[in-house]
């Protein structure tokens, strides 16, 4: 690749073959549109410094079976050549989501190996479906293979990367991401997420920290509603930072969601455009100008392309191309002070659960 692309964008444009018979949030509006703005408005793919990468091999059976069981993928192939239809669990599969899921993969794999062999020094995977949900031999929350995962297993298995490290900022769980790895000292996955007690999935607690070799490699950040810029690097700077010197990964890839965004109603969360760009910018630092983005979640099309424009402007080294801060008035004092309380409480639960395998 050209030496003058700062970053890479990774799309699977087949994406449109997965559709819902019923509505659902997860369509391919939500990248559409982004792409629409992309190319067409904002004219990124003119510069000399941004490409759009759209030609890279599927996602192999082989790969697939690096992660999930033969049977599950076995499942997922069969169920769509049988005309597919909706699985539980907000998921469901299309005639050809086989085809449009192995892309997703693929685009996944590619977008980080060319950071890996020193191609470029940032991309971002503008894919669908989504993944950090899926298990090893389960879908869920619309996810089918677990993009991220099976790169990680890619990476590995061709001697490219050893130790991998995963900070997951969508507003759910990435607790697929989290059984796959759970016995796992190779791969540290770390997830910020609203307090799953009362949020879907139900999964990703702060007591789970792994099981055997792989104790204290799996974090999971619990965040009160509220959580905002502020809480978000808060939490970079005291704990995503502290892990990421102690634990010393080789590589690190960030899965962003978008529906930690303020205009998500569900999660309640109080992430800014400006707080996505932040924290992306500290985390290519913090990995020595290296990054990859995977997106994840997040059914706002207006937000996404604004999101999306944020993250490639954050890891192409620009300044921010707009501002979306929040009116600090739009929320009461009395329940930022109570958010951080929490917050703080939370994460000094956590640190005292990891005191034994990092420093703080």
């Amino acid at each position: 690749m050209d030496r003058s692309v700062k970053c890479a964008i990774v799309h699977n444009t087949n994406h449109v073959i997965h559709r819902s018979a019923m509505s659902s949030p997860e369509n391919p509006t939500r990248l559409v549109r982004i792409m629409n703005f992309l190319e067409g408005r904002l004219n990124l793919f003119k510069r000399s410094d941004c490409a759009l990468i759209t030609d890279f091999p599927e996602a192999t059976i082989e790969e697939l079976h690096l992660v999930h069981d033969e049977g599950y993928v076995r499942f997922v192939k069969n169920y769509c050549a049988r005309g597919g239809g909706f699985l539980g669990d907000s998921t469901y599969l299309a005639p050809n989501t086989f085809k449009a899921a192995t892309s997703a993969v693929g685009a996944v794999i590619h977008a980080n190996k060319i950071i890996a062999t020193g191609e470029v020094d940032t991309s971002f995977a503008l894919i669908r479906p989504p993944g950090h949900h899926a298990s090893t031999d389960s879908f869920g929350g619309y996810c089918i293979f677990n993009n991220a995962a099976i790169a990680t297993r890619v990476l590995q298995k061709e001697g490219l990367v050893e130790k991998v490290m995963i900070v997951d900022i969508d507003a759910h769980a990435g607790n697929g991401t989290m059984r796959i790895f759970y016995e796992d000292p190779t791969v540290l996955n770390l997830s910020l997420h609203r307090d799953p007690h009362d949020f879907y999935p139900h999964d990703g607690f702060i007591h789970q920290i792994g099981r055997g070799e792989g104790r204290g490699t799996n974090i999971n950040m619990e965040l009160p509603e509220g959580c905002g810029d502020e809480e978000y690097l808060y939490i970079l700077e005291e704990l995503v930072k502290p892990v990421y010197e102690s634990y010393r990964p080789d590589y690190m890839l960030c899965l962003a969601g978008f529906d930690s965004h303020y205009t998500d109603i569900q999660s309640n969360l109080q992430l800014t455009g400006n707080g996505y760009y932040e924290f992306v910018h500290r985390l290519k630092e913090l990995n020595k100008g290296k990054l990859c983005v995977v997106i994840e979640g997040g059914y706002n099309t207006t937000e996404n392309v604004n999101l999306a424009h944020m993250l490639i402007f954050s890891l192409l080294g620009e300044s921010p191309p707009y501002d979306d801060s929040l009116d600090g008035l739009s929320s009461s004092v009395t329940r930022e002070v109570k958010t951080r309380t929490l917050l703080e409480d939370k994460l000094g639960e956590l640190t005292e659960l990891l005191e034994d395998y990092h420093r703080f």
